[in-house]
């Protein structure tokens, strides 16, 4: 997975892109193929937001959280963008499962 990151109004730092990259893992696992993911962090003031947007196979997977704390929001965000992946493997492999019972189970 080809993971790019965009720092608002913060220093980047390693220790929140190797968080993300070790929870983009945890994504992955759902979605077979390449992907490619923007993880974007934004502080103003107190509030901290994250916002993930996945592609994968013309598919847009988004999520945003925002809340007091920026490892907080990141994990809510990512918790998010992982259920609508399983959600989107669910999907394709009904799909995959009707194509196979349409053409009378032969490969």
């Amino acid at each position: 997975m080809e993971l790019d990151f965009t720092f608002r109004n913060l220093e980047p730092s390693e220790a929140i892109k190797e968080w993300a990259t070790k929870r983009f893992k945890k994504v992955e696992k759902h979605l077979r193929g390449a992907t490619h993911a923007h993880l974007t962090v934004i502080v103003d003031k107190h509030r901290h937001r994250a916002e993930v947007t996945i592609y994968h196979n013309g598919d847009v997977l988004r999520a945003a959280e925002e809340s007091g704390d920026m490892y907080a929001s990141l994990d809510a965000a990512m918790s998010k963008v992982e259920q609508v992946a399983q959600r989107v493997k669910e999907r394709d492999s009904i799909r995959q499962a009707q194509h196979q019972a349409w053409r009378g189970g032969e490969r």
